[in-house]
Formats: structure tokens, sequence, C-alpha cells
């Protein structure tokens, strides 16, 4: 009987070896596998690209002003006790008291140009007031809704000051 498929090499030792997969295939994965990485880098570097170049860029700090206003017949234990739930928040400067005669004060140059506004308003009509300057990225309103619900408290607000080409607002906290 003669073979069918004859070969020069009488020990052909890779006829014997069973058939694995091919290195060709192997690769094409790797191939494959190296593209989507390369695009993959090559786009976030270009989105991050156009996000810095388009003029995107991290939020800014801000400064934030916090005021209580006090009920006109709080009590000194009352203000006390206000005083220190704002000593909780990160402040600038710390808590500032304004009384009422510098209230009015400041009232008096706001409307300086209306003296109609001025008729009846004196010092003792005007609320005491605790207020602080906090700066950040943003405000948490968390400890505002207990002080807000403290007694002497008649009214609290959060006002992010404008800068330099940015708009101020009243936070809704």
């Amino acid at each position: 009987m003669t073979d069918p498929h004859p070969t020069d090499d009488v020990l052909d030792v890779d006829s014997w070896a069973p058939e694995t997969e091919k290195p060709e295939a192997r690769r094409g994965w790797l191939r494959l596998f190296g593209v989507a990485a390369g695009a993959l880098l090559l786009g976030s570097v270009a989105s991050t690209s156009a996000m810095l170049f388009s003029g995107w860029r991290y939020t800014p700090e801000r400064e934030f002003t916090v005021s209580v206003l006090l009920d006109p017949d709080a009590e000194t234990a009352q203000r006390d006790a206000v005083h220190r739930a704002l000593d909780g928040l990160p402040a600038r400067d710390g808590v500032r008291l304004e009384t009422r005669e510098e209230a009015y004060a400041k009232f008096r140059e706001q409307v300086a140009n209306d003296p109609d506004q001025l008729a009846g308003v004196d010092p003792a009509s005007m609320p005491e007031s605790l207020r602080l300057t906090t700066v950040g990225r943003g405000f948490d309103c968390g400890p505002i809704s207990a002080i807000r619900k403290m007694s002497g408290v008649a009214r609290v607000w959060v006002v992010m000051k404008p800068q330099a080409g940015r708009w101020g607002a009243e936070v809704g906290c």
C-alpha cells in the first residue's frame, strides 16, 4: 500500500501534532483589542480638549451670605441659641450681630434717594439680625431648615453674591 500524502521527511513531527488555534486568529483578537483601546483613548483626549478649548471650566468658588432676621421680641437666650447654630456653618469671618441701629443706618443708605420710604421708619422698627459669609462651590441648605424652625427667628435667607460676570441670586433653602 502506498501513502497518498508522501513527505520528503520520514520523521515529520508537525504532521503528528494536534491541530490547535492558529496564531493568525490569535493576532486578530489582539489587533481588535488594540484598535478599541486606541479609539477609547483618542476619544477621551479629543472630548476633554474640546471642552477645555470651548470655555468649560470647573465651578468657581462663590460667596454666600446667610442672614437670620430675629423676631422683635426675641430674648437673649433665643438669639444665643441661633448664634450657636450658625457657628456650625463654615463662616469666613464668623457670625456677626447687626443691631437695630446698624440696620437703620444701612436702610438709610439704600433709600437715600427716596425720602418717602424713610417716613415712619425709626431704629426701633428695624429687626436685629445675625449674618455670616461663607465661601464654596455650592451651599448646603441642610442646617438652614433647623435654624428656620428655632424660636425667635422671623426669616432666614441665603444670597449668592454676584461675581465677575456671574449673576447673584437668592438661594431657595
